[in-house]
C-alpha cells in the first residue's frame, strides 16, 4: 500500500527539481511575473531533495522506522516549502524571528545530514561535527587558532536562514548548474549519444596493441566528464571496458587501475570537468570559459601519460587488441554523430560565440538534444516522451546526493567563515611553510587527499577551495592556481589509498585485490600528482602567461611523460637495465624543472635527454628486438 502512494510523489519531487533549474535558467518566474530570490528556490530544491532521499527506503519498511522515514520526509517537504514562502522575511528580520527561525536550522540540520548518512557522507558529517564543536568551545582551544565561541542556537539560526551559510554559493550552483548538467548527461544516454561516443572511442583505439585499454580511457574520459563522479562513472563504463581489458591480457589489477584512472580524469577534462569548473568560476569570480581553457592542457597531458603507459605495457608483454566488437565504419559513426555534435556545438557555442551562462547553454543544447532525439534526426532509434520522464526522474535522483553535499559544505563554508577557523588555520600553515613553499604544497597535498576522502568531485572542490586554497593564495601562488592544486589532489584521493573509492569499485568488477588495484592506479595515474607542483612553479600549463611560458611547459612535460613512464615500467621499445631505468627517470624528473629558474641546469638537461633518446634509438637500430611474450 505505501509503495502504491509513495512512488508517485516520489516520481513527482524528482521530476520538479530536475525542472526547476530549467525553468530559473529560462527565467519563466519573471514571465510569470513572480520576483523571487535564488536562496527561495535552491531552499525548496534541498527540501524535495532531501524527502526523495527519505522516501527510497520507506516502501519496504514497516512498523516504527515507517513512521520515522514519513517523518523525515515531511519535514523535509516543510523545510522546502518555508524556505520559498518565509525566506525574504527571515533573511531581513531573524532577530524578530527568534523561535521560527531556530525551528528551520533544526529542520535544516537534522533532514541533510540524516540524509548523507543513509547515502554514506561519513566523511562531511565529521567535519561539520569538529568545526561544531571547534565553534562551541574555541575559547579552550590553545594557540593560534582561539577564537571567540557561539552559542548553540546562534549556530543553529545561521545553518537555517543564514545566505552565507546553507543557501549560499555551493547550494546555488549545484542547484541552478550541476543539475542541468546532470540533465544533459541522462538525456544523452536515451538518445544514444553515449553508445555513439564508445564507438567512436573504439574506432580511435583501433585494433592496435593495447586497444581495449585505450578505448577504455577514451571512452570514460568522455563520459565522466558530463557524469560528475569517478564512482558512478566506474560502475556504468567499466561493465565494457574491464572484461574487455581481461580479455586482451592486461592483469586484472591493471585493467581496473585503468578504469579508476580513465574515470577519475574525466572529472578534469573540459568543458564539464564534473561540474567544478562551475563552482570554481564562481569562487575565482572568473568567467567559466577562461576556467576550461585553463584546464584544457593539463588534461591533455594527463590522458597522454595514460596512453603511453598502456602503449608501452602492451608492448612490454605483447598485449593484443583482445576479443572486442570490431569497430563500426567511421561513415557509420559520423552519420550518428549528429546526436553528440549538435548538442555540445550548442553548449560551447552559446557559451564562448554568444557569451551565455553555462546553465542558460545547457537548457539550450538539451532542448537541441531532445529535438535530436524525438524526430531520430540522428537515425539512432526515436525516443519517447515516456523516455524522457525516466531521464528526468534519474536526473533528479542523482541530484539528490549532490545538492546535500553543497548544502553541507556551505554550513562548514560559513562556520569556517563565522568562527574564525579559516583564518586561523590559514595562519597556522603559512608558519608551518614560511621557509619553504614547496614544504607547504607538500602539507596541502596531503590534507587535500585526506579530507577529499569519500567526496563527489563538487564536495570535494567546495571544501578544499575553502580550507587549502586560501593559504596558499597568501603565500604568492595565483588564485587560479592554488585551487587547480587543490581540486587536482582532492580528486586523487578517489585513487590514492587508504579509501580510493573509483579503485575499489574498479576492483570489485575486475575480481582484483582492492588495495592492489589502488596501488596500481597510484602509479597509471602518477603525472596527476606531478602537475598540480607544475601549475604552481610554472603557470604556462594551466595558459598563464606569454606564448613562450604555455609553450614551454607543456613541451617539457610532453618530454618528460615517456622518459619517467618508461623508468615506473622498465621498457622503452626494449627492456631497460636499472642504470638505465635511474638515468630516465632523473632526465624526465629534470625536464620538468621550469624553464629559465637554473639556466645552465635547463641546457644540460635538454642536451642529456636528446643524447640519450638518440643512444636508444641507435640501439634499436642495431639490435632490434621483439616484444616479450605475454604472461600467462
Amino acid at each position: 500500500m505505501s509503495g502504491r502512494i509513495l512512488t508517485p510523489i516520489q516520481w513527482t519531487l524528482c521530476l520538479l527539481v530536475a525542472l526547476l533549474p530549467v525553468a530559473w535558467a529560462l527565467n519563466a518566474p519573471l514571465w510569470l511575473g513572480l520576483l523571487l530570490y535564488p536562496e527561495q528556490v535552491a531552499g525548496l530544491m534541498l527540501g524535495m531533495a532531501a524527502c526523495t532521499v527519505f522516501l527510497r527506503t520507506a516502501p519496504g519498511r514497516t512498523g516504527p522506522m515507517l513512521w520515522v522515514d514519513l517523518a523525515l520526509a515531511a519535514a523535509s517537504l516543510w523545510v522546502g516549502v518555508h524556505f520559498l514562502l518565509r525566506f525574504p522575511v527571515l533573511s531581513e528580520g531573524a532577530f524578530f524571528h527568534p523561535e521560527e527561525s531556530l525551528a528551520l536550522g533544526v529542520g535544516v540540520a537534522v533532514i541533510t545530514l540524516e540524509g548523507l548518512r543513509r547515502l554514506g557522507a561519513w566523511s562531511l558529517i565529521a567535519i561539520l561535527g569538529v568545526l561544531v564543536l571547534y565553534t562551541l568551545f574555541s575559547d579552550l582551544v590553545p594557540g593560534k587558532l582561539q577564537g571567540r565561541p557561539i552559542p548553540a542556537a546562534d549556530i543553529v539560526r545561521f545553518i537555517g536562514v543564514d545566505s552565507a551559510a546553507t543557501l549560499g554559493a555551493a547550494l546555488q550552483v549545484a542547484a541552478f548548474v550541476v543539475v542541468l548538467f546532470i540533465v544533459f548527461g541522462r538525456l544523452l544516454v536515451i538518445t544514444g549519444g553515449a553508445g555513439v561516443l564508445t564507438d567512436a572511442a573504439r574506432a580511435l583505439a583501433g585494433d592496435r596493441r593495447g586497444a581495449t585499454a585505450k578505448m577504455a580511457v577514451i571512452a570514460s574520459a568522455f563520459m565522466g566528464s558530463i557524469s560528475g563522479s569517478a564512482v558512478s562513472n566506474v560502475m556504468s563504463t567499466g561493465v565494457v571496458t574491464i572484461p574487455a581489458m581481461k580479455k586482451a591480457g592486461f592483469q586484472p589489477k591493471t585493467a581496473g587501475a585503468i578504469e579508476a584512472v580513465a574515470s577519475t580524469g574525466g572529472q578534469i577534462l573540459p568543458p564539464v570537468m564534473g561540474a567544478a569548473a562551475f563552482l570554481m568560476s564562481e569562487f575565482l569570480q572568473m568567467p567559466y570559459r577562461d576556467i576550461i581553457i585553463a584546464a584544457l592542457i593539463p588534461a591533455l597531458l594527463y590522458f597522454y601519460a595514460v596512453y603511453v603507459q598502456i602503449s608501452l605495457l602492451a608492448d612490454k608483454h605483447n598485449l593484443g587488441a583482445g576479443e572486442q566488437e570490431a569497430p563500426k565504419p567511421a561513415l557509420e559513426i559520423l552519420r550518428h554523430a549528429m546526436v553528440v555534435i549538435v548538442p555540445i556545438g550548442a553548449l560551447l557555442t552559446g557559451m564562448f560565440a554568444f557569451n551565455m551562462e553555462a546553465e542558460t547553454a545547457v537548457v539550450w543544447a538539451s532542448l537541441a538534444l531532445l529535438a535530436i532525439g524525438l524526430l531520430n534526426l540522428a537515425n539512432l532509434h526515436r525516443i519517447r516522451l515516456g523516455d524522457v520522464a525516466h531521464a528526468l526522474y534519474d536526473a533528479g535522483r542523482d541530484a539528490a546526493e549532490i545538492l546535500l553535499i553543497c548544502a553541507v559544505a556551505g554550513m562548514i563554508i560559513g562556520l569556517l567563515s563565522s568562527s574564525g577557523l579559516s583564518f586561523g588555520l590559514s595562519f597556522v600553515l603559512l608558519e608551518l611553510g614560511e621557509g619553504s613553499l614547496l614544504l607547504l604544497l607538500l602539507l596541502t597535498a596531503l590534507v587535500s587527499i585526506i579530507l577529499g576522502m569519500g567526496l563527489p568531485t563538487s564536495g570535494v572542490y567546495l571544501l578544499l577551495a575553502t580550507l587549502s586554497a586560501p593559504p596558499l593564495v597568501q603565500l604568492g601562488v595565483g588564485k587560479l592556481e592554488a585551487h587547480f592544486f587543490v581540486f587536482y589532489f582532492g580528486l586523487l584521493s578517489m585513487i590514492s589509498p587508504p579509501v580510493a573509492l573509483a579503485s575499489f569499485a574498479a576492483a570489485s568488477m575486475a575480481g582484483a585485490k582492492a588495495m592492489a588495484t589502488a596501488w596500481e592506479s597510484v602509479r597509471l595515474g602518477w603525472i596527476a600528482f606531478v602537475l598540480p607542483f607544475i601549475f604552481v612553479y610554472h603557470p604556462g600549463l594551466l595558459m598563464q602567461g606569454g606564448l613562450w611560458a604555455i609553450f614551454a611547459a607543456t613541451v617539457t612535460t610532453i618530454v618528460a611523460v615517456p622518459m619517467i613512464t618508461a623508468a615506473l615500467i622498465g621498457y622503452g621499445r626494449r627492456r631497460l637495465a636499472p642504470v638505465e631505468r635511474l638515468a630516465a627517470l632523473a632526465l624526465g624528473a629534470l625536464c620538468l624543472l621550469p624553464p629559465g629558474e637554473v639556466m645552465w641546469m635547463t641546457a644540460a638537461t635538454w642536451l642529456a635527454t636528446f643524447a640519450c633518446i638518440a643512444l636508444i634509438w641507435l640501439h634499436l637500430r642495431r639490435n632490434p628486438e621483439a616484444p616479450s611474450p605475454a604472461r600467462a
